[in-house]
């Protein structure tokens, strides 16, 4: 399917930088929330509480999820609009969900080994194998399912990598895709305007509603002392909660599909950033004026303006800053990087958390870059082209893969 989104549009420079940005801001909210839980002295987090404006930001960094769920809805829609638009038939639903499932399952097993295997026994030491079995093959089958959001004793990931509930929460909206685009392709804003009712009715019933559900979760986690609170926090990060941010991203790309070639208006475009930066100064300020159950609508608002102009930009600075360089690169490796991000800075904290002074950071993210760019290099691209050359001891890829096109659009995950 990305295929056929270069074939007909061609790359989205852009798109690499932005998901890039996104993952820069998860690792630099958990570095700073996770050191600063632990109690570690860091000399970058006081630097930073030294600007108010910056340390703002930081702390908002989760957005870059929000920032992930839009484009995920935006590239994996795409070729839906290109096929209409050309009146063929629409994507095959078997290719689409086996090359999801090449996309995102192998890396994210692989990362699964590692924390199970891994990372559980060196942060809690023996006792972690002589814990509660049942808790283990729960998270474990819960994991393997892409179900790890769905129970307080899972959405956690035993406290290892808790950053895992978005992946459930994608692979959930990848099982639905191909279900709603004819609706998002024959009424766009209908659909996307249902699709935020729902976001809002779940959040609010997250927050205040769904008694019954709630109680039958506190009594089956009764052996555990699961609270109110435990329930509702893990009803919150379910995907209905987020609908509006997908189906933004749908809409997006279709109004993308529809005005390719058109001219721009440059004075529209200043406004609309002018819009989106003062919604984004709302939220981080704490002036955002919508409930708290509520609160990353307004901030989805202007990371989708922020879409919109970078991937409706011109050839010119920001595309060339976003679309190469060292964003580009993040954003290549984005995937691996949010899966390892955070067992890593864990490890790090446990057994080095107070050595290094100012090295710390830059030595965390030099290691985090390896092994992002590792599992990118020889799982997530081997798996997705078919290419284990590197496995014969040869780096010549196949002959029907030589000289393609890197699968950017595919790419949609962090």
């Amino acid at each position: 399917m990305a295929n056929g989104v270069r074939r007909d549009i061609g790359t989205i420079a852009p798109v690499d930088g932005l998901r890039g940005i996104a993952a820069l801001c998860v690792v630099a909210f958990h570095f700073v929330v996770v050191r600063s839980a632990a109690g570690i002295g860091d000399p970058w987090i006081a630097a930073l509480a030294r600007v108010p404006a910056l340390d703002a930001i930081v702390r908002n960094g989760y957005l870059g999820v929000d920032l992930f769920f839009l484009l995920s809805g935006f590239l994996l829609a795409a070729p839906w609009y290109v096929h209409a638009r050309a009146g063929s038939a629409a994507p095959g639903t078997g290719r689409f969900y086996r090359r999801r499932i090449r996309r995102i399952v192998p890396a994210y097993y692989l990362q699964l080994v590692f924390l199970f295997a891994l990372v559980l026994p060196l942060l809690h030491g023996r006792k972690y194998w002589r814990s509660d079995l049942y808790v283990d093959l729960w998270n474990a089958a819960a994991h393997a399912l892409f179900l790890q959001n769905t129970s307080p004793l899972t959405s956690g990931s035993l406290g290892a990598n808790g950053a895992l509930w978005t992946l459930a929460v994608e692979a959930q909206f990848y099982l639905l895709l191909p279900l709603v685009m004819p609706l998002f392709v024959r009424a766009p804003w209908r659909s996307l305007a249902a699709a935020a009712a729902l976001a809002l009715a779940w959040q609010w019933g997250a927050a205040h509603g769904l008694q019954a559900f709630v109680e039958a979760q506190i009594a089956l986690g009764a052996h555990w002392a699961w609270s109110e609170a435990n329930v509702r926090d893990v009803l919150a990060i379910q995907l209905p909660a987020f609908a509006a941010h997908l189906a933004l991203g749908i809409v997006l790309a279709g109004a993308w599909v529809r005005t390719l070639g058109r001219p721009r208006r440059p004075l529209a475009r200043a406004g609309l950033a002018i819009l989106a930066l003062a919604l984004l100064a709302a939220q981080f300020s704490g002036r955002d004026p919508l409930p708290k159950e509520h609160a990353r609508m307004v901030p989805m608002l202007a990371l989708a303006a922020f879409l919109w102009l970078a991937v409706t930009a011109k050839d010119g600075v920001a595309s060339r800053v976003l679309g190469g360089g060292p964003l580009a690169f993040a954003g290549r490796v984005s995937y691996s990087t949010y899966l390892y991000h955070v067992p890593l800075l864990l490890l790090w904290d446990a057994y080095a958390g107070s050595l290094g002074g100012w090295l710390a950071l830059p030595a965390y993210l030099a290691a985090l870059g390896a092994i992002a760019w590792l599992s990118w290099r020889y799982v997530e691209r081997a798996f997705l082209q078919g290419d284990f050359a590197w496995l014969r001891g040869t780096r010549a890829a196949p002959s029907s893969l030589r000289g393609s096109p890197k699968p950017q659009a595919d790419a949609s995950l962090p």
